[in-house]
């Protein structure tokens, strides 16, 4: 048949079938890329690409810049979530910071923005009303499975507590060490004994706690309460998981003997790798370090040259 064909007409054909090929590799193409991202996690990349991923599952709230980098605001089951992308390549392995409460405190002072410059992540979740109760520890798992299934983000946190931070910090380590990665605990409450607004009512005082206040243990000994984190140092030194401490030692909102002094202690007789800074004429705050002097925690978070 192609005898009959003249040349010109036979390279025509030629130059079509090779446009058909070439479309049919392409979309082939395109398609087990798309498979890819839904079925593996791909490198979620800065901006518009990550918060079409999450809308995709979730509400959208809003999308807008934090201290310069772009960030997606989402419901996550009725809470407020934020993830925060780099503007540069994300990091090998996506690594990422979840600051688990006051996230928009002292942020400069923390090292997530040096992080966020160096290709990490930055995350968190607003779940103060559980004050990481059973309730609490169920929501922050399911968004940190969302994060490493949906998006592709690695498999352990690096976690910032400051504050009630710490609180929420180390009941969620020891919940789910294999979840963690390191812990930068700041001022930490660890425990609710001797925590109380100074001339508070019982009622103000209850209402501090949140639901933990329909909940006291027996007896009402709070530092012998084994849901308390001063008493889960063991659990997570033996998770083999990291801790930078800084604290004030004129800290009276948070007293450290009772709190981060106690629990070191006994994090290291557990075995527990921590490494203290003990600033003796701060108060609980400023949290962090100086702007300029942040390298401490990012070295701490990144090891990696």
């Amino acid at each position: 048949m192609f005898c009959m064909i003249g040349r010109g007409k036979l390279m025509t054909i030629r130059k079509k079938l090779l446009v058909v090929v070439a479309a049919a590799l392409l979309s082939a193409s395109h398609s087990a890329s798309a498979l890819s991202v839904s079925s593996s996690g791909a490198v979620p990349k800065p901006g518009p690409a990550l918060a079409a991923r999450i809308s995709a599952t979730k509400k959208v709230l809003r999308s807008d810049t934090w201290y310069g980098y772009k960030r997606t605001v989402f419901d996550f089951e009725g809470h407020e979530a934020w993830v925060v992308s780099p503007k540069c390549e994300p990091a090998a392995g996506l690594p990422w910071t979840w600051t688990m409460q006051w996230a928009e405190a002292y942020v400069d002072r923390t090292g997530v923005l040096d992080l966020l410059a160096k290709g990490w992540h930055h995350v968190t979740i607003d779940t103060f009303r559980h004050r990481m109760d059973e309730e609490g520890l169920r929501v922050s798992r399911a968004f940190q499975k969302f994060l490493a299934e949906e998006l592709g983000f690695a498999q352990k946190a690096n976690l910032v507590g400051m504050s009630w931070g710490g609180f929420f910090s180390t009941r969620y380590a020891a919940a789910f060490p294999e979840c963690v990665g390191k812990i930068y605990l700041d001022a930490p409450l660890m425990n609710f004994d001797g925590f109380a607004k100074v001339g508070g009512t019982p009622t103000e005082n209850a209402a501090q706690i949140g639901p933990w206040a329909t909940m006291p243990p027996a007896g009402g000994d709070w530092s012998a309460d084994p849901r308390m984190p001063v008493n889960m140092a063991d659990q997570i030194a033996k998770a083999g998981i990291p801790i930078l401490l800084l604290y004030g030692g004129q800290d009276a909102t948070v007293p450290p003997a009772s709190n981060c002094e106690l629990f070191a202690e006994r994090f290291k007789a557990a075995g527990g790798k921590i490494d203290i800074r003990r600033r003796a004429l701060y108060g609980h705050h400023p949290h962090g370090e100086d702007p300029d002097k942040t390298s401490s925690i990012v070295s701490f978070f990144d090891v990696r040259k």
